[in-house]
């Protein structure tokens, strides 16, 4: 019932230490948007240097972040920053 009061919705606050989920993207995607070769990464995944999901319809997806790590954790010499 409505009593001439506004309603007060409760709501809860997201927790801080939960981060917002990143989002998959196909290995062509992935490749255009770093600049790499498709076949490159594809023989990432295929050697499980990097890691893929394969969800639903069995379409290899990657994270970026996860094919950056690969790639920087492959540098070979310089600084490491």
């Amino acid at each position: 019932m409505n009593d001439g009061q506004p309603s007060q919705t409760v709501r809860k606050a997201m927790p801080e230490n939960i981060k917002p989920v990143e989002s998959l993207l196909t290995i062509d995607k992935a490749a255009k948007e770093l600049g790499v070769h498709t076949w490159a990464l594809r023989r990432a995944v295929k050697s499980g240097t990097v890691p893929a999901y394969r969800p639903f319809n069995g379409r290899a997806l990657v994270r970026i972040s996860e094919v950056i790590a690969a790639i920087n954790a492959s540098k070979i010499g310089g600084n490491n920053v």
